[in-house]
């Protein structure tokens, strides 16, 4: 995610991160302006090789946010993307281990 935020986010602007301690797990959300307006759905987005600009062709491979969605999701975990515009926020929520379950 934070690749990512280097490589798209607008230049000079600024990045929010928030991460909320609960009860059942942990919430962290990161919220930044793009350096391209995002004409896609976010379901659209999180799809294996797909882009949020089109046009690009000189960055990335389309599969980073696929594969963190993946990742955070083996860890019972819930991956989402909201896209306002220019504005991309992006929510990972993961739950806390039970340190009496023994984790093999």
């Amino acid at each position: 995610m934070l690749s990512n935020i280097l490589k798209y986010a607008l230049e000079g602007s600024r990045v929010y991160i928030d991460i909320v301690d609960l009860d059942t797990g942990v919430t962290l959300s990161i919220k930044n302006i793009s350096a391209y307006e995002l004409n896609i759905s976010s379901e659209e987005l999180m799809e294996r090789f797909k882009r949020g600009d089109e046009s690009r062709n000189s960055q990335g491979s389309g599969l980073g946010l696929s594969i963190a969605k993946s990742l955070i999701e083996i860890q019972k975990g819930n991956f989402i993307v909201e896209i306002d515009g220019d504005l991309f926020k992006a929510i990972i929520q993961i739950p806390k281990v039970d340190d009496k379950v023994k984790v093999e």
